[in-house]
């Protein structure tokens, strides 16, 4: 009988010990982020939150990015490569941050096509080939963020004009041919942009959510194009030629 009751309080000081060693999701994030690395079991116990801010994790293994693609809104933002394996299983997440990734595989890009709702502003050039697979990212509402190219041709131009709401502020110039397949989306940011053609103002008036705040010179005529957009925000010069027509439709 003693004997039997030793063993059940070695047992219960075990699982007292054993749950007393079990992280939070907040511990595990912290030291995540504080170290660069994580492992399986922790991976495990964050793939159950809807969102995880991991934007300190430096690598992570395929096991892990399978557990952590359950993850509704997941920022990685500290990983600068990882494996075709591990984008195609990422791909199931829903709102996905990658920030640090300033190259990838044709193959990872066409992953990456699944996600909803995709940041990639380390990225500072496309091939062809992934602007085509980035063209098919979400559904309805899909979302990309590339701010770091700087320069699109006028093919990639036409495969983002198929993504709903696209980010790209790190444009300085377009062409006409650009402007038109860029015009067919929602939502469109272009802060980057200086100057604009009549033929540009008027392609992208078709845009229901227009950024501009970049922009340092409009002509009247550009003006009266643009407030045909609903929502209009730009610079004071845009302010001024939009006021000067009557319609405020801008911050």
């Amino acid at each position: 009988m003693i004997r039997s009751l030793q063993v059940l309080a070695i047992c219960f000081t075990t699982v007292l010990l054993n749950a007393s060693e079990v992280q939070s999701p907040a511990e595990i994030k912290e030291q995540v982020n504080a170290s660069g690395t994580i492992t399986d079991k922790q991976a495990e116990i964050l793939s159950k939150k809807r969102e995880v801010n991991l934007n300190g994790l430096k690598s992570l293994t395929d096991s892990q990015a399978e557990s952590l693609s359950n993850v509704r809104d997941l920022q990685l933002n500290g990983l600068t490569t990882f494996t075709d394996a591990q984008a195609e299983s990422l791909s199931k997440v829903g709102r996905l941050y990658l920030d640090g990734l300033t190259t990838f595989t044709d193959a990872q890009a066409e992953s990456l096509s699944k996600v909803d709702r995709l940041y990639l502003n380390g990225l500072t050039t496309l091939t062809d080939a992934q602007a085509e697979s980035l063209g098919k990212v979400g559904g309805e509402f899909s979302q990309i963020w590339l701010n770091g190219l700087t320069s699109l041709t006028d093919a990639q131009a036409e495969s983002l004009g198929n993504v709903d709401y696209r980010n790209l502020n790190g444009l300085t110039s377009l062409t006409d041919r650009q402007a038109e397949s860029l015009g067919r989306v929602s939502r469109l940011d272009l802060n980057g942009l200086t100057t604009l053609t009549d033929a540009q103002a008027e392609s992208l008036s078709n845009v229901r959510d227009l950024q501009l705040n970049g922009l340092t010179s409009l002509t009247d005529a550009q003006g009266k194009i643009l407030i045909k957009v609903p929502f209009l925000y730009g610079s004071g010069v845009l302010n001024r030629q939009v006021d000067k027509y009557g319609i405020l439709r801008f911050q």
